[in-house]
């Protein structure tokens, strides 16, 4: 499970819980990233057995590791798509859970409010095999407005923008802007702020039997995420501004 949180200021909030199963073994994965806003980051992560979110229509989460409070209460309805499949028991299920939900965060002693968003992947296929050469994803939240995106690049092409559930498969992505729904609709990024950047090997540093269980193509996987303010418009017009965050990750050789 993903889930994440940016406050009006800039406060951004990433967590990660993960269950991992390779033949008889299985490892229980969390970590939490913590921008501040002033793009200052801070990483937790431990592989000490935790229970796996409850997911209904809030989502509490208490990680005494991470030393984090989390709330989601959602308030648009969820997206279910199959990503990729390869067999009838080989599929990808992206479960977008909490498009958009209100978030609480404790944390350090002090409370973040803002909007949140959290989703849950399931796939029986090891990552390595999957026919991705590049992703770029994002989500862009305000008031009135959600927007998701997922497009991938290599032998399986994705590409996908969800504008309040309404799917779209025609998005130019570019640098500082994202140009969709036969150009009508335009995601401009500005302040662009850098959270994290590095291989994923730099993820298990600290957990090196991990390493045993990735090949090189995984270890090799470069991620960079961003937080950038954002403005939306229709035709020239402005619809919304707020927060997006974002990524590219780029599969390792």
């Amino acid at each position: 499970m993903y889930l994440d949180c940016i406050d009006n200021l800039g406060n951004c909030f990433i967590v990660y819980w993960a269950k991992v199963e390779f033949f008889l073994m299985r490892f229980v994965y969390s970590g939490l990233i913590f921008c501040d806003a002033e793009g200052f980051t801070t990483e937790k992560s431990t592989l000490r057995k935790t229970k796996k979110p409850v997911i209904n229509g809030t989502i509490n989460l208490n990680h005494k590791f991470l030393k984090i409070g989390v709330s989601l209460k959602r308030t648009d309805d969820p997206i279910i798509r199959s990503l990729y499949k390869d067999s009838e028991k080989n599929e990808l299920i992206w479960n977008c859970h909490h498009p958009k939900a209100l978030a609480e965060i404790i944390y350090n002693g002090n409370i973040y409010k803002g909007f949140g968003y959290a989703e849950t992947l399931f796939s029986p296929i090891k990552p390595w095999n999957l026919p991705i050469d590049e992703l770029r994803w994002g989500r862009f939240l305000s008031d009135s407005y959600t927007l998701i995106w997922i497009d991938w690049k290599g032998k399986y092409p994705v590409n996908k923008i969800f504008f309040n559930s309404i799917e779209y498969n025609d998005a130019i992505f570019e640098n500082d802007i994202i140009i969709f729904g036969d150009g009508i609709y335009q995601l401009k990024f500005s302040e662009i702020q850098l959270i994290r950047e590095g291989r994923l090997s730099g993820l298990f540093s600290k957990m090196k039997l991990l390493k045993i269980f990735f090949n090189r193509r995984i270890l090799n996987t470069v991620e960079i995420k961003y937080k950038a303010k954002t403005t939306l418009s229709k035709n020239s017009i402005l619809l919304s501004n707020d927060w997006s965050l974002f990524e590219i990750v780029t599969w390792g050789k």
